[in-house]
């Protein structure tokens, strides 16, 4: 194929003709461009001639030069070795590199010469099918690496499975078809990035995501195998938050997509991560965790195979039984590559020149979270779940007129939005308490008060829906304030707008620094709100002066009960002493 027209990152090549005089393509067809073998991508087809999307940079590109297309998707390389890396967005292992790789290189996220020890868990003449598990690789202290059977295979019978020491290359079994014959099975599998990994089921979402955040996992709750987005302005704390949901969210792995931010940020991100700890076991946190690093830099085209190789790893890991928690940041850049790229291609521009389809571009992406029954567990029931956390930088913090934010916003199940007036004020984290909202609270209430239930903690939603009252009253008679004066109220409100104010500060404000704060338990969770309720009840009526001056001094106290250890008696104490009347 010959190159016809380049603009920018849109390559046009020409076919030769159509039908059987042509060559074959296919839509999303992976292709290499020029004599540097620049990656790309077919996303459209017209009469005699293709649209490629080149995922590098085409400087020096020119017509007349050729371009070959491979008869495959665009795809990916699965197995040991993913875990602890850092890969660009189209999936080329960054390590060793320097910070970017020579254009026309690829580099595979998988060390095709180490050996692996692998320890089969089938035998001979055991039956397979795609999926199942037929042996592990312990890659890291913290994951143990399932070998699975590729998911297309048919059913079968195991043979010359052995363990001992592999490089991904190696052939480890056959997997022998009803027709006698041969497929091998390796290390590894490739699978490509558009395609959704097959599962068994989908199962309804049963179980609480625990972040350790308290105003996701008390008031706006994500469900295992959910969806949330964080939208906020800039300096409002989008990163930040997704480095403590990475670090202290009760799942197996974690995939952090940094799509399209800037360079220092994603270096930063690099530097910070090898030193940061798994809170549970000590040890360090990229034991269980994988980094794309995708930057403002790089062509924007590979921004969206950056969210795509990330979710396909995600998917990968959950069909070994995992839960896995997909963190994008930001989806936002991804978008603004989509408007770019349609622009080049003519379309019809929709809202902001963003193109017509980005919504349901985004749907489909989120579409790929959830909790399943996986393939090829027919010995064993394994549910693996991947949880999705996309942040989003609306331009100029418009949430409400920003399409790809609120495109996101109508497609995930929790909005988690960032404010920047709370950020100013060094309440933290910044999320609004009266923006957020999570729709897991209507359609899986019953869900909801199961798992609480199963897990001791039978009054949790009747304690968020107090504390979310007061809130809310508080905040409505702040703004009544506004307007009249403290004067301008009664007593018995300004009560209620002191109880809002509690729940702000003493509840909703974490603090990252301190050991026992940064993450909160559903255990300790619990026993805080059930502490807040009953303070609701015994905060004692007086004037206003008297209420303020004891508020303050609750609110250094409540402080002091966060950060210590044995909370359950904190709390009682201050409990105590309002009771007693000792103020």
């Amino acid at each position: 194929m010959k190159i016809v027209m380049v603009d920018d990152n849109l390559v046009v090549v020409d076919l030769k003709g159509m039908g059987g005089k042509g060559v074959p393509c296919m839509m999303n067809e992976e292709a290499f461009i020029g004599p540097m073998n620049l990656r790309g991508e077919v996303i459209r087809v017209r009469g005699t001639h293709a649209d490629l999307q080149a995922y590098e940079d085409t400087t020096g590109l020119m017509v007349g030069q050729d371009a070959t297309l491979t008869g495959h998707l665009l795809e990916v390389e699965l197995g040991p070795g993913l875990i602890g890396g850092t890969l660009d967005g189209l999936g080329n292992m960054l390590a060793g590199y320097g910070d970017f790789l020579s254009r026309g290189m690829i580099v595979s996220p998988l060390d095709r010469s180490k050996k692996w020890k692998f320890e089969a868990k089938a035998k001979d003449g055991d039956a397979a099918t795609g999926g199942s598990v037929i042996g592990v690789v312990h890659e890291t202290p913290l994951v143990e690496h399932r070998i699975m059977v590729p998911p297309l295979f048919p059913d079968g019978k195991i043979e010359g499975i052995k363990s001992g020491e592999y490089t991904v290359d190696d052939v480890i079994a056959n997997l022998v078809d009803a027709e006698g014959r041969l497929r091998e099975i390796k290390l590894m599998q490739r699978w490509p990035v558009r395609v959704p990994r097959p599962v068994s089921a989908r199962l309804a979402l049963s179980e609480v995501l625990n972040t350790g955040v308290r105003i996701i996992d008390g008031l706006n709750p994500v469900m295992l195998g959910g969806t949330a987005c964080t939208p906020g302005d800039f300096g409002t704390g989008k990163t930040m938050c997704q480095h403590d949901l990475a670090r202290h969210t009760k799942v197996k792995i974690v995939i952090y997509v940094g799509c399209g931010e800037r360079a220092g940020e994603m270096v930063e991100l690099i530097h910070e991560f090898p030193k940061l700890k798994d809170p549970e076991t000590g040890r360090p946190l990229m034991e269980r965790t994988v980094l794309f690093a995708n930057t403002s830099a790089m062509p924007v085209a590979a921004r969206e195979g950056s969210i795509m190789v990330g979710a396909t790893l995600g998917e990968y890991f959950r069909d070994m039984g995992y839960d896995v928690l997909l963190l994008t940041d930001s989806l936002s850049r991804q978008a603004q590559g989509m408007r770019e790229m349609s622009g080049r291609l003519g379309e019809i521009p929709g809202p902001q020149a963003f193109p017509a389809y980005m919504s349901a571009y985004l749907t489909r992406w989120f579409e790929r979270a959830g909790k399943v029954l996986c393939l090829g567990g027919s010995k064993e029931r394994r549910v693996g779940s991947m949880t999705t956390v996309a942040a989003l930088s609306p331009d100029g913090g418009d949430i409400a007129g920003d399409p790809p934010t609120q495109a996101a916003i109508q497609t995930a199940k929790v909005a988690l939005i960032l404010s920047r007036k709370r950020a100013a004020a060094r309440l933290f984290p910044a999320f609004d308490p009266l923006e957020c909202h999570s729709k897991y609270l209507d359609t899986s209430s019953e869900a909801l008060t199961r798992f609480f239930e199963k897990k001791g903690l039978p009054l949790w939603l009747d304690y968020v829906r107090a504390i979310r009252g007061a809130v809310v009253e508080g905040d409505r008679i702040k703004s009544q304030m506004e307007i009249l004066g403290e004067r301008g109220i009664a007593d018995f409100e300004y009560r209620k707008y002191l109880m809002g104010e509690t729940v702000q500060k003493g509840y909703l404000n974490q603090n990252t620094f301190d050991e026992n704060d940064r993450a909160t338990s559903l255990e300790r969770h619990y026993a805080m709100m059930k502490f807040f309720v009953h303070l609701f009840d015994i905060f004692p009526q007086k004037d206003k002066t008297s209420m303020r001056r004891l508020q303050e001094e609750l609110l250094f106290e409540i402080t002091q009960a966060n950060y210590a250890a044995d909370y359950e008696k904190a709390y009682q104490a201050i409990l105590n002493k309002v009771q007693e009347g000792g103020r």
